[in-house]
């Protein structure tokens, strides 16, 4: 109970001390406020705008998804029997002990049809997929449904669209049943319609979520291409042991090896080719993030000068209280421990406002993005508002540790003399 009351009683002595001298204290919370606020704000903001990018990602580039596509052979190959990636490829990748079971996507598109309904058209890209297109894009419904494996064995002439050309074309109309678009003088049922997905930067053109037509790979293959052949295969690995990392890469070079058995040892198609750019944002993001840390640690530096500074400010000013305090049978403990107590809560409420303003000016500058962009989450992680409150604490106990130990080694004689 002792010990208690001793603790209430250098509380209340440090909170004496920031009503005598408020300007002095809120001179001290600010650097503690800015380092604290930081990490939680740009941690905040780099978590938004990964999530952000994956969001609105218009493409396949995950981390455990293999991508093939065709490519000009080598300059030295180019005189070889060539075949081009069709559905036998497909079929010969598809659910392989190599790439985890996973089954192999392959992607048709075609960039140059117009959809329209009555007089009313719109550029569109018309993309054909099979069932399992809504896991690999991460893309999700509206309305209705998505193409099915019926779907597939019929043939049948069904189209998702996307939500522009939902609005553009359809006026939005959340009645499915018997509406229809035309394109490429073939008429499409419309069984389904894509949840609106932007893109980070909207443009021109056909390539964004919002302005395809998907239709079952099939009917595409029949009807619009009259060929077997694809223009992308993709495969989800599914790693049975290990890191996800060694079984892409295992999966890869199975893939290439495959393919190259099939396409005369020829090499017309490429694996991953676009992988290197998404390589580079992660760097980016993981350089960032460094920057961030240390733009924190060197703001949480230059506050514990300057509690430093201000503790051995007030261990002058308060020369005789302190040795009034030891006259009275203070302990040279009882005052380390109350100088300490008072850097570290001065310290410690600095981290507290800084994390509650980095807070707020993360949700703040979500909704910003958000009306900007079209698409920013606010995200609060946990660990950088551990950090902040922790580092802050800890900041100011280390730095207010050589003044509370000056204030401790006063001679009690000479302080009840300091005037």
């Amino acid at each position: 109970m002792s010990v208690f009351a001793s603790i209430l009683d250098l509380l209340a002595s440090v909170l004496h001390s920031f009503r005598q001298h408020k300007a002095r204290a809120l001179l001290t919370l600010l650097g503690m406020i800015i380092g604290a606020g930081s990490v939680v704000l740009l941690s905040g903001l780099l978590a938004g705008g990964e999530d952000a990018l994956s969001s609105t990602q218009q493409f396949v580039e995950e981390k455990d998804v293999i991508e093939i596509e065709n490519s000009s052979a080598p300059e030295k190959q180019r005189n070889r029997t060539q075949r081009a990636l069709d559905y036998l490829d497909q079929g010969a990748l598809d659910r392989s002990v190599a790439t985890g079971g996973s089954p192999a996507e392959g992607e048709l598109m075609d960039w140059r049809h117009k959809a329209r309904v009555g007089e009313t058209q719109k550029n569109v890209m018309v993309l054909g997929a099979s069932a399992q297109a809504l896991d690999l894009y991460h893309v999700k419904l509206e309305l209705g449904r998505f193409i099915d494996e019926h779907d597939l064995r019929q043939r049948a002439r069904v189209c998702v669209i996307g939500y522009e050309v939902w609005k553009d074309l359809l006026d939005s109309t959340r009645e499915l049943s018997g509406r229809s678009i035309t394109v490429g003088d073939v008429r499409w049922q419309v069984v389904g319609v894509l949840t609106h997905k932007p893109p980070m930067v909207a443009g021109p053109g056909t390539w964004m979520w919002d302005r395809r037509v998907v239709v079952p790979a099939t009917t595409f293959q029949g009807v619009i291409r009259h060929s077997r052949k694809v223009d992308s295969i993709y495969i989800r690995i599914v790693p049975q042991l290990g890191d996800i990392i060694q079984a892409v890469a295992r999966g890869r070079a199975w893939a290439k090896a495959t393919l190259l058995g099939r396409h005369y040892d020829v090499e017309n198609f490429k694996v991953d080719s676009d992988k290197e750019s998404q390589q580079q944002v992660e760097v980016i993001f993981l350089v960032i993030n460094v920057l961030m840390l240390c733009t924190a640690a060197l703001s949480l530096f230059v506050g514990g000068i300057n509690i430093m500074n201000i503790m051995l400010v007030t261990v002058t000013e308060r020369t005789r209280e302190i040795g009034i305090r030891r006259a009275l049978g203070a302990t040279r403990g009882d005052i380390l421990r109350q100088f300490l107590l008072e850097a570290g809560i001065i310290a410690g409420l600095g981290g507290l406002v800084g994390v509650l303003g980095g807070m707020a000016l993360v949700f703040v500058a979500a909704k910003v993005l958000a009306y900007v962009l079209g698409s920013w989450t606010a995200h609060y992680k946990v660990w950088a508002i551990t950090l902040g409150l922790s580092s802050s604490t800890l900041t100011g106990v280390f730095f207010g540790l050589y003044p509370a130990w000056r204030a401790a080694r006063l001679n009690p004689v000479e302080a009840l003399r300091y005037e």
